[in-house]
């Protein structure tokens, strides 16, 4: 359905002479993908008014999408399935808050998140099977990766940390993008050998 709307859009575009016919691919291809991003950033921001927590969604999903972007890992083999496990991570800040932040005792916390930095700046970036990168990619995401990993950390400690949950969104998309990037290169290695 997304790629028949995005089809139409680009024959439109198309027949007003917007887009030559030589770009018509690219140009359909970010038509659908940017359906996609809106449609799950619609739906993130549902489900952050719905739950009443729309500033940790949203604090959320800066932290996670900036550094999951650049840092590569795990990713899902349809649209349908990205968007279903996309939906289902939005409840890992705001129903397990509570149960982390009051139980878990801040050392743990501390060593999990130390953990998580390290892993992504000694894994990033984690080639996805279906895009394998060069060298010079390689070099780029992986300044670009660390980059944002610094950035964020010190958001986290200089402004977030005297409001834990905005904390507890952050620091929890780190640890995502971490786990993410551990099985992909899992996947990567199972899937080369």
């Amino acid at each position: 359905m997304i790629a028949k709307f995005a089809k139409k859009i680009n024959e439109i575009l198309i027949q007003k002479g917007i887009v030559q016919k030589e770009d018509a691919e690219l140009y359909r291809y970010g038509i659908e993908n940017g359906i996609v991003v809106a449609g799950n950033l619609l739906a993130s921001g549902i489900f952050g008014i719905v739950t009443g927590r729309p500033g940790l969604v949203l604090v959320f999903l800066l932290f996670y999408a900036s550094l999951r972007s650049y840092s590569g890992g795990s990713h899902c083999k349809s649209r349908i399935g990205c968007f279903l496990i996309s939906m289902a991570i939005l409840f890992i800040p705001v129903y397990t808050y509570e149960l982390v932040m009051k139980n878990v005792p801040n050392a743990v916390i501390l060593w999990i998140g130390v953990l998580a930095v390290v892993i992504i700046n000694v894994l990033a970036p984690v080639e996805s099977i279906n895009k394998p990168l060069d060298e010079e990619e390689r070099r780029y995401y992986a300044r670009v990766t660390h980059c944002i990993t610094a950035l964020q950390v010190c958001v986290l400690i200089i402004f977030c940390l005297a409001l834990q949950d905005y904390f507890y969104a952050g620091y929890v998309s780190i640890v995502l993008v971490a786990v993410f990037m551990v099985m992909g290169k899992i996947a990567v290695k199972r899937y080369v050998q």
